[in-house]
C-alpha cells in the first residue's frame, strides 16, 4: 500500500494553453474503464486573476473544486491523502482543470493522479 490505496500516482501535465476560452480544459485525464481514480494533487499557472475548477465524476455525479485566483500566481499541491477521497474518479470518466473566465497570455496545469483497478 502506498499513498492510501494500491496506487502509484503520476503527474499529468497539460500543454502550454494561449489565450484560453472560458471553460477549457487545461490538463485532462480519462480514466480507463477498469480503474478508478484518486487526485493526490494539482497545479496551476496563471499569468493573471482568473478563477478554475478541478472535475471528476463519481457515483455518477459530477463533483468540483474551485481553486480561487486573486491575481496572477502559481499553486502546486500535492499530498499522501487524495483530494477526492471517498468520491474516487467512476471508470470512462475525466478528470479536468478547467478556466472559470476567458484567459490572456499563456496558461498550464496538471494533476497528480493514482489510478486503482476495479
Amino acid at each position: 500500500m502506498r499513498w492510501g490505496h494500491l496506487t502509484s500516482p503520476t503527474w499529468v501535465i497539460g500543454s502550454d494553453a494561449s489565450n484560453p476560452p472560458a471553460n477549457t480544459a487545461l490538463v485532462s485525464f480519462n480514466v480507463p474503464g477498469d480503474g478508478k481514480a484518486y487526485i493526490y494533487g494539482l497545479y496551476i499557472a496563471t499569468p493573471e486573476s482568473n478563477d478554475f475548477y478541478l472535475s471528476w465524476v463519481s457515483n455518477g455525479v459530477e463533483r468540483r473544486y474551485y481553486i480561487l485566483f486573486g491575481a496572477k500566481g502559481t499553486l502546486y499541491f500535492a499530498d499522501l491523502i487524495p483530494l477526492n477521497e471517498g468520491l474516487p474518479a467512476d471508470p470512462g470518466t475525466t478528470i479536468a482543470i478547467k478556466n472559470v473566465n476567458a484567459g490572456t497570455n499563456i496558461y498550464r496545469a496538471g494533476v497528480f493522479v493514482g489510478l486503482v483497478e476495479v
